[in-house]
């Protein structure tokens, strides 16, 4: 099963919550009750043990959900129907997010390993301003798409319980694997994953 029946309140190692960490500092300003922050404790080791427990899954295929979603740096939109055919990486992500700044240069490493079996690679930024993500985007050249998820609606549509989460997509549109956090530990068996699904055709995949 994909884990995502716990929110995620805080950061913590190779995970960011589904807040700011602007929004976090904000609550430590205005105080806090002893209770609330026994919660928070309380949140926290809870979610150190999902993280643990959730690690990289795979599970029952289902259909990925469609959608289509403005570019970051551009007027023009992309619609995941249009990569249908090919393996799809999905990565929600914001640049306050210490590890979603780790993945980006491994997704474009891989991202340009496999791109001619097949491989694409899409960004799916969940921030508010965007013009932080379109800095980071700018600073580090990255060569595979990225969109905006105004408001989060596609963030809600695929449960995203932290960032970042990732969904594989196999050729025939089909979500084959999934990940919350990024960790240099796991890129073995995301490569592995990858390069099974590449390895499938359109008709074979299942």
């Amino acid at each position: 099963m994909i884990c995502t029946t716990v929110p995620l309140f805080f950061a913590s190692g190779g995970w960011c919550s589904k807040w700011s960490n602007k929004a976090m500092i904000r609550n430590k300003k205005n105080g806090m009750r002893a209770w609330q922050r026994g919660l928070l404790l309380l949140g926290a080791a809870l979610g150190i043990a999902l993280v643990a427990a959730c690690g990289e899954q795979r599970f029952d295929a289902h259909e990925a959900k469609a959608f289509t979603l403005p570019l970051l740096n551009s007027t023009d939109s992309l619609s995941l129907e249009d990569y249908r055919g090919d393996v799809v990486y999905l990565t929600f992500w914001a640049s306050w997010c210490e590890p979603c700044r780790q993945e980006m240069p491994y997704l474009a490493q891989l991202w340009q390993r496999h791109r001619e079996a097949g491989l694409q690679v899409i960004g799916i930024n969940v921030e508010e301003d965007i013009s932080a993500a379109r800095q980071f985007a700018e600073d580090h050249d990255l060569p595979f798409p990225l969109v905006q998820d105004t408001g989060r609606m596609v963030s809600k549509l695929y449960r995203v319980p932290g960032f970042p989460t990732h969904f594989i997509i196999d050729r025939r549109g089909r979500i084959r694997f999934s990940g919350l956090s990024f960790n240099l530990a796991d890129v073995a068996a995301v490569s592995q994953e990858v390069e099974t699904l590449l390895r499938e055709s359109v008709d074979a995949a299942d």
